[in-house]
């Protein structure tokens, strides 16, 4: 199944919990791996630990934007994760391709007929 595309499946996988994103970043193209290790999330730049990255990702997930414009997930949370990768993280101009593995959380919903999100 290709996943690589602007929607996200939230669950699904064997158990591993992980985000790949593609974009470009500080005018490079590269490919973002994000993780949980620890209880903290974890990024890794073209297969690598990069610390400047990490440090970039970890201020920009302290204001992590709403999913959907409505929903702020847990903080150090993958759903976090994926809303700084999806907005916040690449360049300007450099919307990312993203794929999930795993079961990255839930964005909880109610069961009201005709409720608008």
């Amino acid at each position: 199944m290709d996943l690589w595309n602007s929607s996200v499946i939230l669950k699904g996988g064997d158990g591993v919990s992980r985000i790949t994103a593609k974009g470009k970043y500080m005018g490079s193209n590269c490919i973002v791996e994000c993780f949980l290790e620890d209880g903290s999330l974890i990024i890794e730049l073209n297969g690598e630990f990069n610390q400047e990255a990490q440090t970039d990702f970890e201020t920009k997930l302290k204001t992590s934007p709403a999913i959907a414009g409505t929903y702020y997930p847990p903080k150090n949370s993958m759903l976090a994760g994926y809303s700084v990768l999806e907005s916040i993280f690449f360049d300007v101009g450099s919307p990312p391709e993203i794929e999930v593995e795993g079961d990255i959380g839930e964005i909880p919903t109610y069961d009201i007929d005709d409720i608008v999100y």
